[in-house]
Order: structure tokens, then C-alpha cells, then sequence
């Protein structure tokens, strides 16, 4: 079994997505009233918070690869169809890009020395860069969400709480630009996560206790 099959590592990299992915968002700074054009105006012109940005995106970026190896082995474990790869796929193309225009300014200005634009301008590329998280992000993620919970459930792979949980935060993506509920997708992915490790670590003593007796 080489690495990218195998289990174990599959489930710590759902735990790294989350990990990542949440850091990321608590690293990228943005003025604390984003509504307040005169606060953009000036927020990019502050090295420290580019460099900020830039180390959430990187983070972010890190945890989005990372999610790519856990739905990928989360399709392998539950035997999955095609359809799984390809919301997954989605979603990421949709976090990348997201990151990105959120990212564009400050790293111009980091790295370019591109003349930081008006407030209002800097603060429509947030909300964009939002905007196709929490959409079209959110949808794929759902999407994803509501097929592993179904197939976890025809093969008894996950507890049947977690399965319903799976549907319920699939539902809830519906209403994903609110932000609350896009939470609950990385949450939802480190349950399954812990939930996928603990397996492992029964199967291998059962294995274990087998091969001893």
C-alpha cells in the first residue's frame, strides 16, 4: 500500500485541512468594520498585515491540498462513485480562487509594489473572494458531504449518527453565504476524521490480538 492509500494518513489529512484551513482564516487580517471604506484605504499599506495575508493564503492553500488527500481516500474507503471526486474538486477550485482574490492586493503590493487601490475597490475583492467560498464553495462542499454520508451509510463505514449529521450539514450548505453554517464542513470533516482513526486503531488490535492468539 503506498502512502497516499493509506488509511491512517488519509484521516490525519482531513485533521490537517481543518487545522490549516481554520488557522489560515484566523491569520488573514481584515479590518474589524469591513464596511468601512476609510479603514480599506489604508489597511493594505501596512506591511504587517500584507504579510498576514499572505501567510493565511499560504496556509489555506496548504489545508486545501490537504483536504484533496482526505476526499480522495475518503472515496476509496467508502467505495464511492465519481461524483464524490468531482464536488470535492470544486470545492477546492473554488477555496483556491477565493484565496487568491482575497490575497491579490496584498500580495501586489508585497511583492509587486503595485500601488494599493481605493478602499472600496479593496473591499469588494474580500467579499468577492467570500462570496465564491461561501456559494459555490459551500454547495460542492454540501454536495461531497451529502454523498460520503450516503455511502458511509451503505457500507456501515461511519456511525449512523455521524451519517445524519452528514446530511443535516449538507442541507444546512444551502444557506452557506450566511458563514455559520460553512463551518460546520470542516467540523464535519474532523469528526469523521477522529471517528476514521479510531476505527484504524481497532481494526489493527483486532489484527493484532488475532495474529497473537
Amino acid at each position: 500500500m503506498n502512502l497516499f492509500e493509506n488509511k491512517r494518513v488519509g484521516a490525519w489529512m482531513g485533521i490537517a485541512f481543518v487545522v490549516l484551513f481554520v488557522g489560515g482564516f484566523l491569520a488573514f487580517p481584515t479590518p474589524s468594520d469591513n464596511k468601512d471604506t476609510a479603514k480599506w484605504e489604508g489597511w493594505w499599506n501596512d506591511s504587517g498585515h500584507r504579510v498576514g495575508a499572505i501567510i493565511g493564503a499560504y496556509l489555506i492553500v496548504l489545508g486545501v491540498l490537504a483536504f484533496v488527500w482526505f476526499a480522495w481516500n475518503l472515496r476509496s474507503r467508502l467505495m464511492g462513485s465519481g461524483l464524490m471526486v468531482t464536488f470535492a474538486s470544486l470545492f477546492v477550485a473554488a477555496a483556491f480562487v477565493s484565496v487568491m482574490v482575497r490575497a491579490s492586493i496584498a500580495g501586489s503590493k508585497q511583492f509587486g509594489d503595485t500601488p494599493v487601490p481605493a478602499g472600496e475597490f479593496s473591499r469588494q475583492f474580500d467579499q468577492i473572494g467570500f462570496g465564491l467560498l461561501l456559494v459555490p464553495g459551500a454547495l460542492c462542499a454540501g454536495a461531497f458531504v451529502a454523498l460520503a454520508s450516503y455511502y458511509a451509510r451503505q457500507r456501515t463505514m461511519l456511525p449512523g449518527w455521524l451519517t445524519v449529521a452528514g446530511y443535516v450539514v449538507a442541507v444546512l450548505q444551502l444557506a452557506g453565504a450566511l458563514f455559520f453554517p460553512f463551518v460546520l464542513f470542516p467540523l464535519w470533516v474532523l469528526v469523521v476524521s477522529i471517528v476514521l482513526l479510531s476505527r484504524e486503531s481497532r481494526v489493527e488490535a483486532s489484527a493484532s490480538t488475532a495474529i497473537g492468539g
